[in-house]
């Protein structure tokens, strides 16, 4: 955080910098001044549409801009500590005027793109093939980072109902990031009820965990994740819930758990008891043969007796135990992978967002320094795991060198590999 801090520094300065060159002395000043201004006035206005909409325009221009500002910078310094003659004002003037001009008409050319990309969404499949030790096979959909704004669109999201809806999944799984703008603003804008219809089409459950920008939201008048078990998730915050067939252990966030002063659970803690016993009657004239099939069974009796024979009639019913053991799926919005003085049993497949894939140009060229794996199916700390792009973007609606996307994801047993 301090290193981001310090980055975003000397990123501002650069920015005053070259933007008051563009004019004379304090006039020039003033317009450095006023540009430092406005972002950080939108930044402020974050959750109101004039706000989100300087903060598009400045997230996309900040980074573009860099990319001249950075070389101009350098070569003006090296200019001064190396000639003898420093570069004329009205050199100086002219070029900064040129960046400014170019780097505001590609950043306008960015937006206007990246925003009808991001409109859509890729549907991205994925087969998991379970260990042989799992009998039940099943269906998840996974989506992180809705980010709900002023500049969501709504019908973005009642595509995704409709879909949801033809698919039927037996869970809909989300890591996290709901929204920007408080949950009274959501239910204003009939967010309570389109959610409602998201989660009812889950066969079994809809299981959603805290992002950072949960963080950024809650406070005594803003409860995101009582907004989300209100809509019909499963919260999960450092806990763990099995639900049907599937064992879920959901992480808070790192940020959540700093702005709540406390330390995240360790993950043996939160190990889930993944066995299931389930009872099935078998008749006492089953051989002996059939009922030593299952392993680890335990028997117990019950007697009826037929009231209406002339002597007791006696019939035996077994009960056979069955273990059926249970997927651990592990959901944590930042893909950080798993405490290394974890010891024991390690999830059998992990789900994370946050990354955003960069979200737009030049960022998705920094994002895979940034993170270990910052898209993608890969490895974490020794598990598979599946970071998303997200289904919307932080700040500028705009995707450029990424995609929004979801995850239908098949769970197959073995067993019922060919069914």
């Amino acid at each position: 955080m301090i290193a981001f801090l310090f980055i975003l520094l000397i990123g501002l300065a650069l920015i005053y910098i070259n933007v008051s060159s563009v004019a004379k002395d304090k006039t020039g000043k003033i317009i450095g001044a006023a540009v430092l201004f406005v972002l950080f006035l939108g930044m402020f206005l974050r959750s109101t549409l004039i706000g989100s909409l300087i903060v598009t325009f400045f997230a996309v221009w900040l980074p573009n801009s860099l990319i001249l500002y950075i070389p101009w910078t350098l070569y003006r310094i090296g200019y001064y500590f190396t000639q003898p003659h420093h570069l004329s004002r009205h050199l100086v003037r002219r070029v900064s005027r040129y960046l400014l001009g170019i780097t505001c008409a590609f950043t306008f050319i960015f937006i206007g793109y990246g925003m009808q990309h991001n409109d859509e969404y890729k549907t991205n499949l994925l087969t998991i093939d379970l260990p042989g030790v799992y009998t039940e096979s099943f269906t998840a959909i996974f989506f992180s980072d809705i980010h709900v704004d002023p500049l969501f669109k709504a019908q973005k999201l009642e595509r995704l109902i409709a879909q949801v809806d033809s698919i039927k999944p037996d869970y809909l799984l989300f890591g996290g990031d709901l929204a920007d703008i408080t949950t009274e603003k959501m239910d204003h804008a009939g967010y309570d009820s389109l959610f409602k219809k998201l989660t009812a089409g889950a066969k079994v459950a809809a299981v959603a965990i805290n992002g950072n920008h949960e963080a950024f939201m809650a406070n005594s008048d803003n409860s995101p994740e009582e907004w989300m078990r209100k809509v019909g998730f499963v919260v999960l915050d450092d806990s763990t819930a099995c639900l049907g067939g599937v064992c879920f252990t959901g992480r808070t966030d790192f940020t959540v758990a700093r702005s709540r002063d406390t330390e995240r659970k360790p993950l043996s803690e939160l190990i889930p008891d993944s066995i299931k016993i389930v009872e099935h009657p078998k008749d006492s004239t089953d051989s002996l043969a059939d009922t030593t099939k299952v392993a680890d069974s335990q028997a117990s009796a019950a007697t009826v007796q037929d009231s209406t024979a002339d002597s007791a009639v006696v019939a035996t019913v077994t009960y056979d135990t069955i273990p059926l053991y249970r997927p651990w799926i592990l959901l944590d919005h930042q893909p950080k992978g798993i405490e290394k003085t974890h010891a024991g049993r390690l999830p059998d497949f992990a789900l994370s967002g946050h990354t955003h894939d960069g979200q737009f140009f030049p960022i998705t060229f920094i994002i895979d320094y940034v993170w270990k794996l910052a898209y993608g199916k890969g490895a974490l700390s020794g598990v598979l795991w599946l970071v998303s792009s997200g289904f919307d973007c932080w700040g500028p609606p705009v995707r450029l060198g990424s995609d929004s996307e979801i995850w239908v994801i098949k769970f197959k047993a073995k067993n019922q590999e060919n069914q």
